[in-house]
């Protein structure tokens, strides 16, 4: 039960901070494309920390990502899905955050 709640509060903290990181990467896309942008960087915060805290291991984060963001695909219109760059393993998302991150600095 421990370990979930941590998981949960690890979602929610990504969430907000992909949010946030997502507010410059996103604005070139329009709100849907900021918010696509957002989940995902969400779910790879939550991962990242998930995998530090030992609650995940590599292979799990990488499965976990895959399936949170096909569902993320599937329920996004295909108009504000289609600049998208998708997120399909933990080496993406580090790239994202990166990116991100070089953005909002500017």
């Amino acid at each position: 039960m421990k370990g979930f709640l941590i998981a949960v509060v690890s979602l929610i903290i990504g969430g907000v901070a992909g949010g946030l990181l997502a507010l410059g990467a996103g604005a070139g896309f329009g709100a849907a494309g900021g918010i696509i942008v957002g989940s995902q960087a969400g779910v790879c915060f939550a991962m990242e920390q998930a995998k530090n805290d030992g609650l995940l291991t590599a292979e799990q984060v990488d499965k976990i990502i895959v399936d949170t963001v096909s569902t993320i695909r599937g329920k996004s219109s295909a108009d504000a899905a289609k600049d998208i760059e998708w997120i399909s393993s933990e080496k993406d998302c580090a790239d994202m955050v990166a990116k991100m991150q070089a953005e909002s600095a500017k």
